[in-house]
This record gives C-alpha cells, sequence and structure tokens, in this order.
C-alpha cells in the first residue's frame, strides 16, 4: 500500500495502463475511418496503401516478436530470491506483464488487433480487398470448383 491507502503498482504496470486507455481512442479511430471508407468518403490510391500496408506489417511483425518473447519469458514465476520478498517482487513483475488486461501482454495483442483493424482498412479504400475477392474468385473458376 502506498500512503494513500492506494495498493502500490507493480514496476511497469503505470507504463501498460497508459497504454491501454491510450488504445481506446485510437479504436473509436479506426471505427470512424472504417465508416467514412465503406460510405465512400474515404479513398486511397494503390501505392499509397501498399506502402503504408508495408509500414503496418512492419511494425505488426514486430509486434508479435514483442508478444511472443513475452510470453515466452515472462508468464512464469520469476526465480528473484528463494525468500518472501523474492517471490513477492517476482509475482508483482510477472502480473506487471501478463497479469489482467491492462498488463503488458493483453495490451500488446490489444494492438496487434488494432493494427489488423487498421490493415483491413486500407485494404478495403484502396479497393484491394475486392481486388483479392476477384483475384480468388478467378482462380477457382480456372480450377473448375465455380462457376
Amino acid at each position: 500500500m502506498t500512503d494513500n491507502d492506494m495498493p502500490a503498482l507493480a514496476p511497469g504496470a503505470a507504463f501498460a495502463q497508459g497504454a491501454a486507455a491510450a488504445l481506446a481512442p485510437v479504436a473509436q479511430d479506426l471505427d470512424t475511418v472504417d465508416e467514412q471508407v465503406r460510405s465512400g468518403q474515404l479513398r486511397l490510391d494503390e501505392g499509397t496503401a501498399r506502402r503504408l500496408l508495408a509500414s503496418v506489417a512492419a511494425v505488426q511483425s514486430r509486434v508479435h516478436e514483442l508478444i511472443a518473447d513475452t510470453g515466452q519469458r515472462v508468464d512464469r514465476p520469476l526465480r528473484l530470491g528463494d525468500n518472501v520478498i523474492g517471490r513477492t517482487m517476482g509475482e508483482r513483475l510477472r502480473q506487471a506483464a501478463s497479469g489482467g488486461t491492462d498488463a503488458a501482454l493483453p495490451v500488446l495483442e490489444e494492438f496487434s488487433g488494432q493494427l489488423e483493424k487498421l490493415e483491413l482498412i486500407v485494404r478495403r479504400a484502396a479497393g484491394l480487398i475486392v481486388a483479392a475477392d476477384e483475384e480468388a474468385s478467378e482462380l477457382l473458376r480456372q480450377k473448375g470448383d465455380v462457376r
């Protein structure tokens, strides 16, 4: 407990809580942009979309690396000493990384989901989804599976 009788945050928890809170308005903004794309108010040219998609893919790749690394290394008991202080600190650090919805791992997973949504919006805005659907349909027709 701290002086004002609030539970002390585990190291790193303040960062994760701040990041989790910052993702909420981003999700709302993505919904707004998606509505504009779906209504035809917003379009992207294919070249710009492909450059943006490459950037999003690079960020998504790094986020997936962080998720994998965090999951393998942190979501398990940390051995900081075989005493009450070592066990307490180890558990607090583990909880900050993988504990609740505002821990580092769930925040990274949420961020990854928002990047996936952004990718879909960009593809839709540039007409790349329609092109991919048409290409898949053509491939199926060539295989004789669809008439």
